[in-house]
């Protein structure tokens, strides 16, 4: 019985198109008019680092703050971010957004580039922090945040750090 061998460029040809192949991750693209309309929002995940190492960690190490301690402040922190959870989001056809949460209503523009949407509140600077689509389709959408944030810790700044914080939220559209 002959083994059937593959030449060695066919075999190194094969394993290259594989990797690359799977290697590339497509840009999601999304279109101003898949957008317009209202969204639910969903539950929003927070993840905080510093460095590359959870902010758990950070405290309990590095600032030596008992289980406690680093748990509350950890929970100080993720509640900032309950507003972003629930409610609803608009965006309407002339670039304006209404985000709604009970009780909280937050009024802006939004501009779509690419995967990258900009949200400005009415009245505020535009910060370049905008949120990234890593999926879409016509009904549902996952979002990223991604921003640097510095936590006064203590009062001669000694202890002060700068926190990478991740927030996902899945919007779905009504």
């Amino acid at each position: 019985m002959k083994r059937f061998i593959p030449k060695p460029f066919i075999l190194f040809a094969l394993i290259v198109m594989s990797i690359a192949m799977s290697s590339c991750k497509k840009e999601v693209e999304v279109a101003e008019a898949d957008l317009i309309g209202t969204w639910d929002i969903g539950q929003a995940a927070v993840d905080i680092k510093v460095g590359p190492i959870s902010l758990i960690t950070f405290l309990k190490t590095t600032l030596q703050l008992s289980d406690q301690e680093a748990q509350e402040m950890l929970d100080d922190l993720i509640a900032d971010f309950d507003y972003i959870s629930g409610g609803t989001i608009t965006f309407r056809a002339d670039y304006s957004y209404q985000l709604l949460n009970a009780g909280f209503e937050e009024n802006g523009t939004w501009e779509l580039a690419g995967n990258k949407l900009y949200l400005t509140v009415t009245g505020e600077i535009l910060e370049d922090k905008p949120l990234t689509f890593e999926e879409m389709d016509g009904s549902t959408a996952f979002m990223v945040l991604e921003d640097d944030q510095d936590v006064d810790f203590d009062e001669d700044g000694s202890r002060d750090f700068t926190a990478t914080i991740v927030i996902e939220v899945e919007l779905t559209k009504q």
